[in-house]
């Protein structure tokens, strides 16, 4: 081959890399790249008014988690980054779910997490709130469940053992003398005709003792009746991960003294209207954003824990909770 003929070849091979570099480009995979996203002081969203309220000097910094379409190129990159993780598509979306359907139900999901915070919170310190809904909407039936071959998600169940039923907390007591594997009658409306079924109840894993019909369910159209005027400013923030820290907040501004010794706390974790911390997504990346906020500590829920140790950081300290009383222990125990 003369050495002419090099200079082709090489231009041959460069046009054809770029040509690949740029079809590569185009390409968009059905993942996500989850990357630390924006820190906030849950303090700050929370605005009350008739009502006396207290100014902490401390921080309780609510997390969030970037996330973004990922084409060959990027999901290469973001394997070289241990901050960023890479989501399946179907983890996130539902089926054939728009962007602004997305949106729209990440923005219920929130506005349903935000009452339920105030609410509890309130609760919490003594006062009295009426809450109200048109029934409780199945977002999961649990696999493996009785449940899975008899419920649907999206069903709205309206009442069970003839006992009406608004707040999905309401279920647990209606279902406390009986046992797993015992058949309980459910009223709920599907696609607007209303039904009734039979279903055998589980076993609760952590407690084999107790019964329960196997579904993750919200309250559909909730209303809320509290005592003063008081809001929460999620801004653009979508999702309900931020519900255990404005739970934390709205105590905070209502109490005197300081619930966290002074100091920047960060955490992340869903709250029911029982108290009860759930998971999240974005564990990870919301560890790393919050230490590169200045936390000293962060709270975070307790089945997301282990995950959560895999995280890159320094010194921060991790502490899992599972119930709001765990949270407020926890900030309790915090040195000065």
């Amino acid at each position: 081959m003369g050495p002419r003929r090099w200079p082709v070849i090489v231009a041959i091979i460069s046009v054809l890399l770029a040509g690949a570099l740029v079809a590569a480009w185009n390409i968009s995979l059905p993942y996500y790249a989850f990357s630390p996203g924006p820190v906030g002081d849950a303090i700050e969203a929370v605005t009350i008014s008739e009502q006396e309220t207290y100014v902490p000097d401390e921080e309780l910094l609510m997390l969030t988690v970037a996330s973004q379409t990922v084409n060959p190129i990027e999901a290469v990159l973001a394997a070289f980054d241990p901050s960023v993780d890479l989501v399946s598509r179907a983890a996130i979306r539902q089926p054939d779910e728009s962007d602004e359907d997305f949106v729209t139900r990440n923005q219920a999901s929130m506005d349903v997490s935000k009452e339920t915070a105030i609410t509890l919170a309130l609760r919490t310190l003594g006062f009295e709130v009426t809450t109200r809904s048109d029934g409780v909407a199945i977002v999961e039936v649990l696999p493996g469940t009785p449940a899975f071959a008899v419920l649907e998600v999206n069903d709205i169940i309206t009442a069970v053992e003839g006992s009406p039923v608004e707040l999905p907390g309401a279920i647990g007591p209606i279902l406390a003398d009986n046992a797993p594997g015992e058949v309980v009658t459910i009223e709920l409306q599907r696609d607007g005709v209303a039904r009734s079924v039979e279903v055998v109840l589980a076993a609760r894993e952590d407690d084999p003792s107790s019964p329960i019909i196997g579904i993750s369910a919200e309250a559909l159209n909730p209303t809320f009746e509290f005592p003063f005027p008081i809001d929460i400013d999620a801004g653009l923030i979508g999702g309900p991960s931020a519900g255990m820290m404005y739970t934390l907040a709205v105590i905070e501004v209502l109490t005197t003294g300081e619930l966290a010794s002074g100091r920047v706390v960060a955490g992340t974790g869903t709250i029911d209207e029982d108290g009860n911390v759930g998971p999240i997504g974005g564990i990870r990346q919301k560890v790393v954003a919050a230490e590169a906020a200045g936390a000293e500590v962060m709270l975070v829920p307790a089945a997301n824990y282990d995950e959560a140790l895999t995280a890159p950081r320094n010194g921060m300290e991790l502490i899992p909770v599972a119930t709001l009383d765990e949270a407020l222990a926890a900030l309790e125990a915090l040195p000065g």
